[in-house]
């Protein structure tokens, strides 16, 4: 299932430091405001429910959709890779 960004259920969570807008589902790329950079989140390898890692699209291990109002520091790999502390709810 994919939800619209304007009218899903957001939570706010804070992603190296950088506010962002969170959902659990797959958010519609098309109804996200331009000047706004969505990103997937995945869980850890062995579902925990800790967030793991961020990149543009998440096959394995979805965490959820997040859109943030600026670019995440991405490595070389295109995969931003979270540590503790790096991923708070708000």
């Amino acid at each position: 299932m994919v939800i619209d960004y304007r009218t899903g259920r957001i939570q706010k969570v804070i992603v190296c430091g950088i506010p962002c807008d969170l959902s659990d589902m797959r958010i519609d790329r098309s109804t996200v405001p331009g000047g706004r950079y969505p990103y997937e989140v995945a869980d850890d390898d062995e579902s925990q429910g800790e967030s793991s890692r961020v990149k543009r699209g998440i096959m394995v291990n979805f965490f959820g959709t997040q859109i943030c109002e600026i670019p995440l520091p991405f490595g070389n790999d295109g995969v931003l890779w979270l540590q503790e502390r790096d991923f708070e709810w708000l």
